[in-house]
């Protein structure tokens, strides 16, 4: 077993190069019995002595798993999907018409007002071709952005090229890229009329629980002494979980927080840890050449890689940062509680990346309006289900559950508008829909009629 506190390469404020430690109110508590009860006074004292670990080969190693408390946690008898909801459902449960109603509100409003107060506008932007968004379009917009990511490109514009090296047909089929890029520019969470200078996230307020803006000063970081071996990203976690420890949770960070340091910190506090870490953290086993995956006291595997989830132009445009965080943050919860809804057997489920896919499909097939670059009246849209009928979607058997095909409601019998609705139990359902459906009439129906 190896102490890997000697090493104290790197540069951030909790990579620490010195072996003593200031024991202040934000410093940890010993790791040993005999320290407990004993006070500091705030003198400078042995890291080796007082923090420590000892790490060894850990293949067949197993995280300690804390009692979750669920008081004002988890779901309540108000959530609106039941195990048989589709993904889309799921992540509308978080981000529904309410919320989107006022997002369009905001931004249409945020054009008003950016047309009001700039006279410096081109008569040929595009911005004077501004027409009010609605919750549809928003969806539609929010689906493609899902997309992205899946199929990343280096120029947002390429999407809609027509190159056949790099077409990719769909995002033009469900939207202009003009009327893409206005929404994009204009896409607005809060009424820029009455901001709230004294707040740095007043624009997001209200789709945010909690946050701290680092604005060059120490302002809102706490103050932590420079060989606290928790350091200042540690020092910040402390701050945001205050009201949150000792409950069973399970913190995911990326390695700028992430260190054996704050991980003991956190499973002292029955708070479970995961994340990507630096190599030359204080406290961190010393590696041979190889990379070596070194699991955390309370540690959970993640469902994808935080990359993976992350639309790759979201760094464009400091504003939007926040804006598509909330976007992924929410797409990560609807995933959990689908799993959990589903009893999905962990080593089956399926990666977050295609609970994505499905998200923005279902999103494209409700409220999608293929376009038609096509002068004078439109045809009469239709929905992705039915123009596609016949190429993707045919029916299967649902899945077997203790020997027998789990049953699902029939979703046309279910929401009919053209007939008496009734609940019919059905094994069948559409492979591309993942809905159920009785095999003739309501098969054929959902297929070929928009309002069935």
């Amino acid at each position: 077993m190896e102490d890997g506190g000697s090493d104290s390469s790197g540069s951030e404020s909790d990579v620490i190069g010195s072996d003593e430690v200031w024991l202040g109110n934000n410093a940890l508590s010993s790791s040993s019995d005999e320290d407990e009860g004993n006070e500091n006074d705030g003198t400078p004292v042995n890291l080796r002595e007082v923090f420590s670990f000892d790490w060894s080969e850990g293949s067949d190693f197993v995280p300690d798993q804390h009692d979750f408390r669920p008081n004002r946690s988890g779901t309540t008898r108000d959530w609106p999907c039941n195990d048989e909801a589709r993904e889309s459902a799921f992540f509308r449960a978080f981000i529904d018409e309410e919320v989107m109603s006022y997002i369009a509100e905001k931004t249409n409003r945020y054009n008003s007002w950016v047309s009001q107060h700039m006279d410096f506008i081109s008569p040929f932007s595009r911005i004077r071709n501004w027409e009010a968004t609605t919750v549809r379009e928003l969806f539609v917009f929010l689906a493609l952005m899902l997309i992205m990511p899946l199929c990343k490109k280096h120029v947002l514009q390429h999407y809609w090229r027509n190159d056949a090296l790099i077409s990719t047909p769909l995002f033009s089929k469900y939207m202009p890229r003009d009327r893409f890029l206005l929404l994009l520019s204009f896409l607005h969470f809060s009424d820029n009329e009455n901001p709230n200078k004294e707040d740095r996230i007043w624009k997001v307020r209200g789709f945010m629980l909690d946050m701290i803006v680092y604005t060059g000063t120490n302002i809102d970081i706490p103050v932590v002494h420079k060989n606290d071996p928790i350091g200042m990203s540690g020092a910040i976690v402390k701050k945001m979980m205050a009201d949150y420890l000792g409950r069973g949770h399970i913190l995911y960070t990326d390695n700028w927080y992430t260190s054996p340091a704050l991980c003991q910190f956190l499973h002292d506090n029955k708070t479970g840890s995961c994340g990507t870490v630096r190599a030359n953290r204080k406290f961190m086993p010393k590696f041979n050449g190889n990379k070596t995956q070194v699991e955390n006291p309370s540690s959970s595997d993640t469902p994808d890689s935080e990359e993976e989830a992350r639309p790759h132009h979201e760094r464009s445009r400091k504003r939007r940062k926040t804006e598509l965080f909330i976007q992924n943050i929410t797409m990560l919860n609807a995933y959990n509680l689908w799993l959990v809804k589903k009893n999905i057997d962990p080593s089956k489920k399926p990666k977050l990346r295609e609970f994505v896919y499905n998200v923005a499909y279902q999103l494209l097939e409700d409220f999608g309006e293929p376009t038609t670059n096509i002068k004078g009246r439109r045809p009469n849209p239709m929905p992705d289900r039915i123009i596609d009928a016949y190429s993707r979607h045919y029916p299967v058997h649902t899945e077997m559950a203790n020997g027998k095909k789990k049953p699902r409601d029939c979703y046309v019998c279910k929401h009919t508008t053209r007939r008496q609705k009734k609940r019919t139990r059905v094994v069948i359902i559409c492979n591309e829909c993942n809905i159920g459906l009785c095999i003739v009439s309501c098969f054929r129906d959902y297929h070929t009629l928009k309002n069935f």
